[in-house]
């Protein structure tokens, strides 16, 4: 039994060593599989892009390698006619220093000719130090629409509120192009209006550097005049650079400001009346808004037993800057002593209220004065009688 189990293990072990080692020099021996860690890489996000003809292909690169080695770069199968470039730092660049202190961040630009011909062209970059080589291929397609461009949108162009507040737009820009581009922002309102265009956080910035395939906030403010009638005011913002030029047509709906008042000619609210008798003032009803003052209604608190009447009491609508004058009849009681009265007086609307206090004086009527100097000459008679009858006695 003890044998037949070691001459299972032997073949178990014969087994694996046939299968095993040469697997092990398969994989050594494969050129397809991936350097070792220390060895010098090249690396970008993108590989394949599409352009049209005439246009330039940017391709981010970067190398990666042991600490302090040089690297030596170069292009290869760029098609005739066609300019590369691998740039970094503001130069056209061939070898680099990897190290942690220096940025190893690249970009291959490529200038595909305006008469290049439609179809897919593939290049390489190598990159070869002491500890290898490697090697990065691209592809470019050569398309006649290709599409692409600068873009400015918004979720809300239209907004609306009273003359006296503020507005905030808020739109994307966005650089669908492979170029960073600076663009200037500007904004259009009517004679009066203050737009103000900026990037969102910037309270001073009028311009705008964009990277190709960003995107960025914008803010734009627009202040209206504060007496601006009701309406809608078109603002137009503009965005241009490199080349490029985007617009976005917003709007404002002013709703108008509410505002009404009672006042007189001659701003005197004072009266003098007499009791029983009718006497008219006139008032007028101004509507110090921006929008229409609609079912204006007019109404009076007298002193107990007096009749105030108006003329008109109702107005159905009062434009702004405009006013409607105001003939307001009051009749004080028949038995109303002399004396200084107040009498309130009021405009509604279904927005704004408006009231002003008239005082009131009664004076007495000359019908009651001749009355009473008709009872002083009587007991004046009455008393002179009395005397010169009495006095003779």
């Amino acid at each position: 039994m003890r044998t037949q189990h070691r001459l299972i293990a032997l073949v178990s072990l014969f087994l694996v060593g046939i299968l095993v080692v040469p697997a092990v020099a398969l994989a050594e021996a494969d050129p397809t599989t991936s350097p070792s860690p220390g060895e010098v890489r090249l690396h970008s996000p993108y590989l394949g892009v599409s352009v049209e003809p005439g246009e330039t292909a940017d391709f981010d690169l970067e190398v990666t390698g042991p600490e302090g080695e040089v690297v030596s770069l170069a292009l290869v199968g760029v098609p005739d006619g066609w300019t590369a470039n691998i740039r970094g730092g503001g130069f056209i660049v061939d070898r680099i220093l990897i190290s942690s202190e220096v940025n190893q961040r690249l970009r291959l630009e490529v200038d595909v000719p305006a008469d290049a011909a439609l179809g897919t062209y593939q290049f390489g970059v190598v990159a070869t130090g002491e500890s290898g080589s490697d090697r990065l291929d691209f592809n470019l397609n050569v398309s006649a629409a290709v599409g692409g461009g600068v873009f400015l949108t918004t979720d809300f162009p239209v907004l609306s509120g009273p003359s006296d507040t503020s507005f905030s737009f808020s739109l994307e820009l966005e650089n669908d192009t492979p170029d960073e581009i600076q663009f200037g922002l500007e904004g259009q309102g009517p004679p009066g209006w203050i737009v103000e265009v900026r990037p969102s956080g910037q309270q001073r910035a009028s311009t705008l550097t964009l990277a190709g395939g960003d995107s960025r906030r914008i803010s734009v403010s627009v202040d209206p005049p504060d007496f601006a009638a009701a309406g809608t005011y078109p603002i137009l913002v503009t965005i241009s650079g490199g080349g490029e030029t985007v617009t976005q047509e917003l709007a404002v709906e002013i709703t108008g400001s509410f505002d009404i008042a009672l006042v007189t000619p001659d701003e005197r609210l004072n009266l003098e009346v007499e009791a029983g008798k009718t006497t008219e003032v006139t008032l007028s009803v101004v509507n110090q808004g921006t929008a229409p003052l609609r079912n204006v209604a007019l109404s009076a608190i007298p002193p107990r037993g007096w009749d105030v009447a108006f003329s008109p009491s109702e107005m159905d609508i009062i434009e702004p800057g405009e006013s409607v004058p105001v003939t307001v009849t009051v009749t004080p009681a028949e038995n109303a002593i002399a004396g200084d009265y107040r009498m309130r007086v009021t405009a509604r609307t279904a927005e704004v209220t408006d009231r002003v206090e008239i005082r009131t004086t009664v004076k007495t009527s000359a019908v009651w004065g001749l009355v009473g100097v008709g009872i002083i000459v009587v007991a004046l008679g009455a008393l002179t009688l009395i005397f010169r009858q009495f006095g003779r006695r």
